[in-house]
This record gives structure tokens, sequence and C-alpha cells, in this order.
């Protein structure tokens, strides 16, 4: 039985398109579907599907769709075919598999002509196969960038103007990626940056779930994946043996080069409530990915994160962290970041704690969210006409 919904968005229906796991590392996805199903919509929140080997350890079938908050329910897609970042073709088959698997959840939802939201260009195959009464696009990273052939990034490329062509809304993470767009479409951009719970302002005491690590701790959360820099990490791991902290799940084609590593203490996957306890058993926060276009263009959301906590921040060198450059610490090179985490060590300097905190309080989930709210009641009155 479906339940009433009350709020500024009910009878608002919203289909959340191949986004990341929801029990996950929470990303900006997870935050503005809660929100938007406080204020009354009801949404469909539909995972990336899984590849083939994964899915083989978790067992073929997908699990049963689950509702996870009031108003979310959460479904996995069928067995994704391999080779659709290269081929049209076997996109356009896994498009038409997973938008039969929507539309019979949407159906059983009641669900009547929902506003379709997408994260990722190759999205573009299931929504073609869909009727959407709109489409919002939401860009956090430049998309050519992940691609590893020419071809690829010309398939995403095509993806990607096709997605950016049937949007009535785009959001984006940067003004890059705000004018890359502009020039793909004559849709409405708008840039939301990464935002932070309030949840990571409370200092309110508790019980270290890093007991057993011995100070000074340097930490990292997050998803380790490709784009992290695992021969900083192993410079970090042998100045500070067993004190350099990795907190978040790993992707199973990095797994082996973490695992090389001596000395790193490794906390896995921790839920999304919990993430404020361990950064504030660290002594230094860092950001180690490798420098690279990919992540120049990206909003780094936990370095936003970090500076909720006020603690002392060392980040590689990205073009988006250059205006945090007076609360963040940035290093162009491995010297540098090594560096940089030893003085912090010494000198955590505790008078930018507020200074760190400020500038994360601007940057709140909740106020970021009103631009995104007003956005989608513009696009939802109008298409309902």
């Amino acid at each position: 039985m479906t339940t009433a919904r009350r709020g500024r968005f009910a009878g608002l229906d919203i289909v959340w398109l191949q986004s990341p796991p929801w029990h996950g590392v929470w990303t900006r996805q997870n935050h503005f579907a809660r929100r938007l199903a406080a204020d009354g919509a009801r949404i469909l929140y539909v995972e990336n599907p899984v590849a083939i080997r994964a899915r083989i350890k978790a067992g073929l079938r997908a699990a049963a769709p689950q509702e996870v908050e009031p108003g979310i329910t959460v479904m996995e897609l069928p067995l994704q075919l391999p080779g659709s970042r290269t081929s049209s073709l076997i996109g356009a088959i896994n498009g038409h598999r997973f938008a039969g698997a929507v539309k019979r959840e949407s159906a059983r939802l009641g669900f009547g002509c929902p506003l379709v939201w997408c994260r990722l260009p190759a999205a573009i195959h299931t929504l073609e196969r869909l009727a959407p009464r709109g489409v919002v696009y939401d860009v956090t990273d430049d998309y050519d960038y992940y691609a590893t052939s020419e071809a690829e990034r010309a398939l995403t490329r095509r993806r990607e103007q096709r997605l950016a062509a049937r949007a009535n809304q785009i959001f984006t993470t940067s003004e890059e990626l705000r004018t890359k767009l502009c020039s793909l479409a004559s849709t409405p951009v708008t840039p939301v940056s990464n935002g932070v719970d309030s949840m990571f302002f409370n200092d309110s005491p508790r019980d270290d779930p890093l007991q057993d690590v011995p100070h000074p701790r340097i930490g990292f959360v997050g998803l380790v994946a490709s784009w992290m820099d695992f021969d900083l990490l192993s410079r970090l791991a042998a100045k500070w043996p067993k004190q350099v902290v990795i907190v978040g799940p790993v992707k199973p084609e990095v797994e082996q080069r973490l695992a090389a590593i001596p000395g790193l203490v490794r906390v896995g996957a921790v839920p999304h409530r919990e993430v404020p306890t361990y950064l504030r058993a660290f002594d230094v926060c860092i950001q180690p990915h490798v420098i690279n276009e990919l992540r120049h263009r990206s909003d780094p959301l936990k370095v936003i994160e970090y500076l909720a906590t006020g603690r002392p921040i060392v980040s590689v060198a990205l073009r988006s962290l250059e205006p945090l450059r007076p609360v963040v610490e940035l290093a162009s090179t491995a010297d540098d970041f090594v560096r940089l985490v030893a003085e912090r060590i010494d000198d955590p300097r505790p008078e930018l704690a507020l200074s760190r905190r400020a500038v994360a309080a601007t940057r709140n989930w909740d106020t970021l969210y009103l631009t995104v709210a007003e956005r989608i009641e513009r696009l939802w009155r109008r298409e309902a006409r």
C-alpha cells in the first residue's frame, strides 16, 4: 500500500537513474534525494549496474527493491552486459533491459509520469526508452577524462551531447563544468557545489573508533579507486607506519595495489553517520589523489567534510581547490605533500579551525538544496501545464 505523501513536492515522482549504491560512500545524489523525499517527493533510486564478476559474487539475481527511507525505494538493475563503455549497440541493449526493469518497478510503486534525474552520459540509453515528465542532468565530473581511448572518449561525448539536449535542467559542481555544458545545450545550467551535513560540525565527545592507532593519525575517508596516488600513500605509510588510516570501500580493480602497501590501517566502509567520528579522530586529514585533468575538474566532497571538523587538511594541488588555499594546504609534489603533513602534525594551526568551519558552513547541504528545490519546482510546475 502506498502511503500518501505531504509537502512541497507531494505528487512528484522522480526516477533517479544509475547512481552510486545508496549504502555506499554518500554523494550529492543521496543528499539531494533525501531532501526531496522529505519535501514530499516519491523517489525510485536506481543504483549503478554492477559488473558481471561482482554480481556473480553477490548472486546472479538483483536484490529485491527496498524502501530505505520514507519516500525512497532503492532498486538494483539487471545484470549488465559487458562492453557498453565502448559500444553503442551494447549500450542500447543494456538501456533497453534497464528501462524495462525501471518501468516495472515504477508501475509497482504507482508512479505516474516521473521526472528523471541522470548523472552519467551512459544513462541516455535508458532515458530514451522512458517517457519522463522532465529530465535533470547532474554533472559532477568531466566524463571525457574517464575514457581510456579516443574511441571511448568520442562515444562518451556523443552520449553527453544527447543527454544535455534532452535535459530540461542541468546542475554542475563547478564553473568549468558549467562552461562545458553551456556549449553543449541551451538548457539552463546552474552551478551547485558539493556540500556537507550539519552533523560534521558537532564536536560532542564520542568513543574513539581508532583507540588502538597511535597519534599522530593521518587519515583519508572516501572511495579508494584508480584516482588514488598509491605511490604517495606508500611514502606516507613508510614515514608514519600504522598511523595512516584509510576509511572507505575499495574498488576491486585497485584492491591489490592498496594491499601491497605495508603499514596502512584499513578500516573499510562505515555508515555515513559514523564518518564524522572518524574524522574527529584524525590529526591531519589528507586527499592523496593523482593530479590529472579529471581531478582538476572535480569538486572533492570529502575536503568540505574535512573542513567542517576544523582539522588540518593536506591535499594535492587541484585547480578546483585553489579558492580554499587559505584553509587547505595544497601540495604540487609528493615531497611537498609529505612535508606539509609533517608541518601540520608539528603545528596544526588551531587558530585556523574556526576559519575552516566557517568555509564549510557556506556549503551546507541544506543551503545548497534550496537552489536545487527552486529549480526542480520550476521545472515540475512548467512540465505539469
